[in-house]
């Protein structure tokens, strides 16, 4: 009866991340504020878990693109930030699912269930208790979080407010990591993709810092990795979401900073097949895919010049993806697990390690939706309804 309730569950977040920032109200939300699916699976997220730099065993062949060490490119004027200070000539095209267009990109905004914050906020303090170790919560704010425009204003939620409210539901034994307003002062940078529903390397960067120094670490700054541009041409999920023809005309590339330490990766994939990579950095795929071989059950990243006691546990979404290569410089070991496609129960299989921190990486919409508590749950093997 289990497996087929954690099959049931399963299926209904995939359903839920099929589409951005889509109202849902389930009867957990009742009295609350409407909550949406969260926005974590994309069209580019389904291309083959093999893509990437493979080491060992793995299959597929590798494209032309692959190299095992980078050859670093000199910074390029950044692309500025999506949409720039002030109103943008004409007005935002909302679609119903809440994601919309508004001058050069799409955007997906979030919508905030007192009641379903406060079940991921017990579902952090659950691992807390149940590992004995430190527990962090980084959420990602959505992308219209950039925008300057009195006229939106009015009509977006404001995702400081929520993240404020979230806080306040935390138990003070987590760590509620302050990503916004470290966003927030970085906003004139390219921190979100414009047609896709992700936040860019860079913008998980500014997260990841504000992680580290929570947390007692030194962030390692930008101009000490390896920064290549993957893909200069990059159209990701939101010309899938909207057949918008504009879409295609947005610009957009995926960056990428390379760990400053050598390092090899695991994967297991949602159907269990085993590939090993030689970096979170993967070159087969140059959308968004490149940061740790996209969505996979697990993922096992070992770095033999740190500390071998320096261990975590990341449980994220897909915009954990982009997060995890940065820890590679300060563990010597990094679990990622992502509960939509695991059947053992973590707790059993990896507390032996000693986690020093256990880090939830999640969008905020994925922070607002029942499924992702339950899931998150289920696999320390505590059911709920």
């Amino acid at each position: 009866m289990k497996t087929l309730q954690r099959l049931l569950t399963l299926i209904l977040a995939l359903l839920l991340t099929s589409l951005p920032a889509c109202s849902l109200r389930t009867s957990e939300d009742e009295g609350d504020s409407a909550v949406s699916s969260d926005p974590t699976r994309t069209a580019s997220d389904n291309a083959p878990s093999n893509s990437g730099e493979p080491s060992g065993n793995t299959v597929g062949e590798q494209d032309s693109q692959n190299d095992s060490a980078p050859v670093p490119v000199e910074m390029p004027e950044q692309i500025p930030a999506v949409v720039p200070s002030g109103e943008v000539e004409g007005d935002a095209d909302f679609y119903p699912d809440g994601i919309f267009i508004y001058g050069d990109a799409v955007y997906t905004q979030a919508y905030y269930s007192e009641t379903n914050s406060r079940y991921f906020a017990q579902t952090a303090l659950y691992y807390q208790q149940k590992f004995g170790t430190q527990v962090s919560i980084v959420i990602a704010p959505l992308s219209s979080m950039v925008i300057h425009s009195n006229k939106l204003a009015s009509v977006i939620p404001d995702q400081r407010v929520m993240l404020n409210d979230m806080k306040a539901l935390t138990d003070p034994a987590v760590n509620f990591v302050n990503t916004y307003d470290t966003l927030a002062a970085h906003d004139t940078e390219y921190l979100y993709f414009r047609t896709d529903h992700h936040w860019t390397q860079r913008g998980a960067y500014y997260a990841y810092a504000e992680f580290a120094k929570s947390v007692g670490l030194t962030p390692v700054s930008l101009d000490d990795l390896t920064y290549v541009v993957r893909n200069d041409s990059y159209l990701g999920s939101m010309y899938e979401f909207t057949k918008d023809e504009r879409v295609k005309t947005f610009k957009d590339q995926v960056e990428a900073w390379y760990p400053t330490k050598a390092h090899s990766m695991l994967t297991v994939t949602p159907q269990g097949e085993t590939i090993n990579y030689d970096s979170s950095i993967v070159s087969v795929n140059n959308g968004y895919v490149t940061f740790i071989a996209g969505d996979n059950a697990y993922t096992e990243i070992h770095v033999p010049d740190n500390p071998q006691d320096m261990t975590c546990l990341v449980l994220k979404d897909s915009f954990g993806n982009a997060f995890v290569p940065f820890l590679v410089e300060h563990y010597g070991t990094i679990i990622v697990v992502d509960p939509r496609f695991v059947e053992e129960n973590i707790y059993d299989k990896y507390a032996w390690l000693n986690f020093r921190d256990i880090i939830f990486v999640n969008n905020i919409e994925a922070a607002n939706s029942y499924v992702w508590s339950k899931l998150y749950m289920g696999a320390v093997g505590q059911y709920m309804p």
